[in-house]
């Protein structure tokens, strides 16, 4: 397998969300905990545009995937106005793959 491979498995536990930032969490159940963390972290995954990929359900949300080093974040939200715009060009160039259509 390549080493530039953007899915890949990685060992450890699924409760070690690790982000590009250094900083580190332990899921213990409490899910409003996790949520608070990735709503900071989120950030800092989104500028590393090597490491997610997104999934739009043109016009209304989207999901993204984030590769942490420790494993996979989701988010899933409402299209901003120009994300709908830019999401219409790569469409149109041909960078955009489009499903179900």
């Amino acid at each position: 397998m390549s080493q530039d491979a953007w899915l890949s498995n990685i060992g450890g536990s699924w409760r070690d969300v690790k982000c590009p930032c250094g900083s580190q969490f332990h899921f213990q159940g409490k899910i409003d905990e996790l949520f608070s963390w990735e709503r900071i972290h989120l950030r800092h995954m989104a500028t590393d545009y090597s490491n997610h990929e997104m999934l739009s359900f043109y016009p209304r949300d989207m999901v993204i995937i984030y590769h942490s080093t420790s494993g996979y974040v989701i988010e899933r939200r409402k299209h901003r106005k120009e994300e709908i715009s830019e999401v219409n060009q790569a469409r149109i160039y041909g960078r955009a793959k489009l499903a179900g259509v």
